[in-house]
């Protein structure tokens, strides 16, 4: 081949090189841009460190982070300014998105204690001290004995057992980070109205001492004695019980669950016994079932 076409060829062949490597660039960029423009962030808060349940937010523990749009849930927090100052509902992880669900104002969480109070019952409040109040480290949903100190005679008495807390304080205790303790001078307790009408009285006798239940430890249900459409022979007693209860193998809070009842169920009462002040019934069940109910909460209901 002569040179001077190898050369046409050389030259041809790089103009060719160039074109395509132009397109190939060109192209690139365009689909940068195009991706760049379909991206869009957001900005939402998230956690710097684990918040606990009820802890009051501040700014330090919070910050903005900026995540693609399409990921971010439309109930995210998009301002520090609706997060600081309030309290966490529910305990929240360092990194994690929060939720405008996941806090609350103070005035909200004394409307939400108003809705935990059950149908029939109150809420009322014990006043305590550093001492009488467990060091402070009662918290709502904590169970509790309450525990009537009088001087003249002296004496001391339990007045009430297992009773449920639904606040501390003015509010749900508030955790601090800096690792002091939140004092509170009040605790209040779900109570049946005989019970409130107890409790107050008693506080004008004495000094009120709340005792403090392990939370691993389980709570019996309240039951009520009724009596039934069909009357029971005269040595027996019927139990109906107003919430779902345990019968266990024996007359201890430690023993196994047999089975659980429903509320309203009629139990026959077959024995009962006394074992460490607490005051156990024997009972059969509507399926011949038999084992044994806590009686320490239970009302007879007179014909």
């Amino acid at each position: 081949m002569k040179p001077k076409k190898l050369i046409l060829l050389a030259v041809l062949s790089g103009l060719i090189t160039t074109f395509l490597f132009y397109l190939f660039i060109n192209q690139s960029s365009t689909a940068s841009v195009s991706e760049t423009e379909v991206i869009k962030k957001v900005q939402v808060v998230v956690a710097r460190e684990d918040i606990s349940i009820n802890q009051k937010i501040t700014d330090d523990q919070i910050t903005l982070k900026e995540i693609p749009e399409d990921q971010a849930h439309s109930n995210a927090v998009v301002s520090m300014e609706q997060v600081a100052g309030y309290y966490a509902t529910s305990d929240i992880k360092q990194g994690e998105v929060i939720m405008n669900h996941r806090v609350q104002l103070m005035e909200e969480e004394k409307e939400v204690v108003s809705k935990k109070i059950q149908e029939g019952y109150r809420a009322v409040s014990v006043q305590v001290d550093y001492v009488t109040g467990i060091s402070n480290l009662i918290q709502p949903g904590d169970y509790v004995d309450v525990v009537l100190s009088t001087l003249e005679p002296v004496t001391t008495d339990m007045i009430l057992e297992r009773m449920h807390v639904l606040a501390v304080g003015e509010r749900m205790v508030e955790q601090k980070t800096d690792g002091t303790e939140e004092y509170y001078q009040a605790v209040t307790l779900e109570l049946t109205q005989e019970d409130t009408v107890k409790v107050i009285d008693s506080s004008k006798k004495g000094v009120l001492q709340l005792a403090l239940y392990s939370k691993s430890e389980p709570i019996e249900e309240v039951i009520e004695v009724n009596t039934p459409n069909e009357k029971p022979n005269e040595t027996d007693k019927a139990v109906s019980a107003a919430a779902k209860s345990h019968v266990r193998t024996a007359p201890n809070m430690k023993a196994s669950v047999l089975t659980i009842v429903d509320k309203g169920t009629v139990l026959k009462v077959t024995d009962e016994q006394v074992t460490e002040n607490i005051t156990w019934y024997e009972v059969e069940t509507p399926d011949q079932t038999k084992g044994w109910i806590s009686g320490r909460i239970i009302k007879f209901i007179e014909d």
